[in-house]
């Protein structure tokens, strides 16, 4: 009978996967960061010693590693605001806006003062003809020789190292710009000659280099053949880096050991500007008591869609819930405590890994007093001071070394002897000097030490850039135009004086 018929159950209605939106975080290498840290897996490749093997050898170590060096380097200078401001500052230190001038200053027994003078003006101007023409200076006419050094200090920053092959063509000197990856670091092998490669250099048996095995480049793929080398001689190759070790072999990049902190600086900074976003987003929800169904619909118009309470809910949505549901929240400021302190202290040791001050590298002058500002000033003139002597050396005398050996050979009228080419390739290298802040204090300590003895005039005018000879000529001039101006004003006066008398007598 139908009263005796069993009640059919309604099928219960089971939740079907949501569709989800999430916000990109950085979950993922958070979760890989935790077990770098935590893991005690150990390198291949370490700075520890390690008995019968050679891998705590400096040359060993940038063989395997420096690519990814050059590779985090370079990404980090066009990507992160340190790494730009940091290469900035080091060519603003160690070069300058003009760059290091370079100013013949031959010694040759057999001549005098003027004639040395003379020779030396001579020099200067055709240095500088050649120098400052972009279409005889550089291999591609795009370069002078002030933004030349601008451009090897940031390949320097960059790369760790910068290559420059000095090319004689048609009886001129130019200069080129070789990329640094086209070295490859994996060509390693002995030769039939006794010698050896090792890094992308042949090595004679007192380690001095002999050739450059650069990649062939191919302008239409961008890339390096890495089995075909155009086999450079030493002699032609200017290789400007600065070592951290003895008998080391190629350059490392300088943010090589702030790279993990700047990575740190930038995944809190990301992961508080996403908090921040969270902060500002609100949604609002309304209860409704008289809600009859247990189920919640969040996303209208999608078929197959349940609510689910771990979905992002986008900003200003109003959304109904049913009986008995509730909203928890969650503030997320408790992750953006304290910011300050955690990146002024982030901050301070990327400062120390690059050699510079905080004040310098940040380029802020907020709570700066004058006496921390000086001191910054003196510590960096030191750090950058350094880099120009290794530019000097490295790069600058041997460009001129050989554009004097190529301008004796082709241009008779110098008259010059390769006999004295030692005393003729002398010159004096002027670095910028930068703005000091307090310059009255400047000039009164340079004039103690010439009082005391201990300093010349003609040493104070080198430092400052000037030509000592030229300019205490014109000291000396200056001098005596106000002495006869002087005399003839007196002269004047003098007759002057005698006219009166005279009247006043006759009166």
């Amino acid at each position: 009978m139908f009263w005796k018929k069993p009640k059919e159950e309604k099928p219960v209605l089971q939740p079907q996967a949501s569709k989800k939106r999430f916000i990109d975080s950085p979950q993922k290498n958070l979760k890989r960061d935790l077990q770098a840290v935590r893991g005690m897996s150990t390198p291949v490749i370490s700075f520890g010693f390690t008995s019968g093997t050679g891998s705590s050898n400096i040359n060993n170590i940038i063989r395997w590693f420096l690519p990814e060096w050059r590779n985090a380097s370079r990404d980090a200078v066009m990507k992160t605001p340190i790494g730009r401001k940091y290469m900035n500052l080091s060519v603003d230190g160690v070069v300058g806006a003009e760059g290091v001038y370079v100013k013949p200053a031959p010694e040759l027994d057999d001549m005098d003062a003027d004639e040395l003078h003379e020779l030396s003006k001579k020099l200067e101007k055709r240095f500088d003809r050649w120098a400052y023409d972009a279409d005889r200076f550089s291999l591609d006419g795009s370069m002078t020789l002030d933004t030349f050094q601008q451009t090897v200090e940031k390949i320097r920053v960059t790369d760790g190292e910068c290559f420059i092959r000095i090319h004689n063509v048609n009886g001129t000197v130019k200069i080129e710009i070789i990329d640094a990856a086209r070295l490859t670091q994996l060509n390693n092998q002995w030769l039939d000659n006794g010698n050896y490669i090792s890094n992308g250099v042949e090595w004679d048996k007192n380690h001095k280099p002999v050739n450059y095995y650069f990649c062939i480049y191919n302008p239409i793929t961008y890339t390096y053949d890495a089995t075909a080398f155009d086999i450079i001689p030493a002699s032609e190759i200017c290789h400007y880096m600065i070592s951290d070790s003895m008998g080391q072999e190629r350059g490392i990049p300088d943010m090589i050991s702030t790279t993990k902190t700047m990575e740190d600086l930038k995944n809190f900074t990301e992961a508080t500007l996403i908090a921040k976003r969270v902060s500002a987003s609100t949604t609002a929800f309304i209860t409704n008591n008289n809600n009859d169904t247990d189920q919640v619909e969040l996303v209208a118009g999608e078929d197959n869609t349940t609510a689910t309470y771990t979905e992002y809910l986008e900003a200003g949505a109003v959304f109904e819930l049913g009986k008995n549901q509730d909203i928890k929240t969650v503030n997320p400021q408790s992750g953006v405590d304290r910011i300050g302190e955690f990146t002024d202290e982030l901050m301070n040791q990327i400062s120390m890994g690059l050699n510079v001050t905080k004040q310098s590298l940040m380029g802020s002058t907020a709570d700066a007093s004058f006496s921390a500002a000086k001191l910054a000033e003196r510590l960096q003139a030191t750090t950058f001071r350094t880099r120009t002597n290794t530019l000097i050396s490295k790069v600058l005398k041997p460009i001129y070394r050989e554009w004097l050996k190529n301008e004796m050979i082709n241009n008779n009228s110098l008259n010059l002897s390769f006999s004295d080419f030692d005393e003729l390739i002398c010159a004096r290298y002027i670095p910028v000097k930068p703005i000091s802040l307090d310059p009255v204090k400047d000039i009164q300590a340079e004039i103690m030490l010439l009082d005391a003895g201990l300093k010349s005039k003609t040493q104070i005018i080198s430092e400052m850039g000037g030509d000592p000879r030229i300019t205490l000529e014109e000291i000396a001039k200056e001098k005596d135009i106000q002495n006869k101006e002087m005399n003839s004003n007196g002269f004047e006066t003098k007759e002057s004086e005698e006219g009166t008398n005279d009247s006043s007598s006759g009166d």
